[in-house]
């Protein structure tokens, strides 16, 4: 969960007055939440904005996705995890939290993706570690990457190539983009729609 503040936590960080702290709320010029019990809580990034702090980068997070539950028993998803830590303590860095999807990177509404942005603008890393860029999405990888930059946060892609792994994914994926499209176009159980499906499937191969 996002870190936030109880007001004199939050005036201690800032070496002022808890009642400085509660001027500044009254007055709009910080942004909180009330607690059921009516207490004010002041996030992380409010801190970071008055303090003119930037996220730290010795502090990350963790990202990895595989495309089946398959792969998932077979360790491929913890293999990632195990590269982007031995990467992250290489470095020096400390990993402060994990996300894993088990789904498609063409799929938009993963899980743990989403909690990686419900999460970033209170989080306490300033980067983001993923093996591919395709780990984290298939398409609009800059458009993750200029959200992220935007709360102080970088993405970090640790492998330069593709894995043989990622491009037998990248044709299951492209084939489920056909089959999505053609089936919009002709129908869902069309023979038009299965025509062009295999026809997708029998040309498409992936370099031994």
């Amino acid at each position: 969960m996002p870190r936030s503040y109880a007001i004199g936590e939050f005036a201690e960080e800032l070496g002022v007055h808890p009642e400085t702290v509660k001027r500044w709320c009254r007055n709009g010029d910080l942004d909180y939440t009330r607690t059921p019990g009516g207490d004010r809580r002041i996030p992380h990034r409010e801190l970071l904005r008055l303090a003119g702090d930037a996220r730290p980068r010795d502090h990350v997070a963790l990202y990895a996705r595989v495309s089946s539950h398959g792969q998932k028993d077979n360790g491929d998803l913890e293999r990632q995890l195990d590269r982007l830590r031995d990467y992250a303590h290489g470095n020096g860095w400390t990993v402060e939290t994990t996300y894993t999807d088990v789904g498609s990177g063409l799929n938009e509404d993963r899980r743990e993706l989403n909690q990686l942005l419900d999460d970033v603008q209170d989080s306490d890393y300033g980067r983001v570690l993923v093996t591919y860029e395709d780990r984290l999405t298939r398409f609009g990888f800059s458009f993750l990457e200029r959200l992220l930059d935007h709360h102080g946060v970088t993405i970090t892609v640790i492998e330069d190539e593709t894995d043989k792994t990622a491009q037998e994914e990248l044709v299951d994926d492209l084939i489920k983009l056909v089959a999505s499209f053609s089936g919009k176009l002709y129908g869902m159980r069309s023979k038009k729609k299965q025509q062009v499906v295999n026809a997708v499937e029998s040309e498409v191969t992936v370099d031994e």
